[in-house]
């Protein structure tokens, strides 16, 4: 086993049992509500450079000039103790989540309202996640013959998209805390990218592109491709609500506008019969 990912097991338990005691000594208190949201958005990132440094691998013709490339797998490591610590927090929170939900709620195969079915996703991420983790030693990938190893690994893809799911659908940092301005965008933009480099792969895979221009050309390309669809659609939709929100606010001032007429006739006829 190399230093460095050897390094980040010892460091993610470390991490781990500090955080798993913390959550216990703060469970009552609104601290453990900060835990959990801050392990989840620091968990989320570090799994999309996880995905990010794989994808650039995967893209690069060259893989030894790759030198990130040995941070991969320690970043990955670290990054299922940062979600392990997330879940128990959120476990622990006697504060706001955890004080209305049931411990077997949290096991991933909760699927009663849309809130269950999105804690759930953040579960069955987990699992994921601990199954590439279990798959990405030397040892296991010579067992499973790497066939095998590439097919499990490609789980990584539907794990990430199930990740962001759970972190778009419930993360209040995402939405509605102060810092959602910052937040928002780089959540998005990390789904954004990974789907790109993404189809990035298939392309090169399917054209069996041979020159590192051709496949950065193409990753570009995705990439506005992607970005550009997303911003139209979010564009559109902004829109549509603004115009929504115009007829309400206009249908309101008619109707306003209508009892104030109704209003001033009745008046009007009011004091023609006190003139009579």
């Amino acid at each position: 086993m190399e230093l460095d990912t050897k390094i980040s097991i010892a460091t993610g338990i470390l991490t781990a049992i500090i955080f798993t005691y913390a959550s216990v000594a703060i469970r009552d208190t609104p601290f453990v509500w900060y835990q959990t949201r801050l392990f989840g958005l620091i968990s989320y990132f570090f799994l999309f450079m996880t995905v990010l440094i794989g994808e650039l691998r995967v893209l690069s013709k060259d893989k030894s000039r790759l030198k990130i490339f040995r941070f991969h797998k320690p970043i990955a490591i670290f990054s299922l103790f940062l979600v392990l610590v997330h879940g128990f927090a959120a476990v622990a929170d006697n504060y706001k989540w955890g004080a209305q939900l049931s411990f077997s709620q949290y096991l991933g195969f909760s699927f009663g309202d849309k809130w269950l079915t999105l804690l759930s996703f953040g579960t069955l991420a987990f699992y994921l996640m601990i199954l590439v983790a279990l798959t990405s030693f030397k040892r296991s990938v010579r067992a499973l013959g790497y066939r095998r190893w590439k097919r499990i690994h490609y789980l990584s893809y539907l794990l990430f998209a199930i990740a962001f799911t759970h972190a778009a659908g419930l993360g209040t940092d995402i939405k509605h805390s102060q810092i959602s301005i910052v937040i928002y965008p780089l959540v998005y933009a990390s789904m954004l990218i990974v789907l790109s480099l993404f189809l990035a792969r298939l392309a090169h895979g399917a054209f069996k592109l041979s020159d590192q221009t051709e496949i950065n050309l193409t990753a570009v390309l995705f990439c506005a491709l992607v970005i550009g669809a997303f911003l139209f659609v979010k564009v559109k939709l902004m829109l549509e609500d603004d115009i929504q929100k115009a007829r309400f606010e206009i249908e309101n001032r008619q109707k306003a506008i209508g009892l104030a007429n109704n209003s001033l006739e009745e008046a009007i006829e009011a004091n023609a019969r006190l003139s009579e």
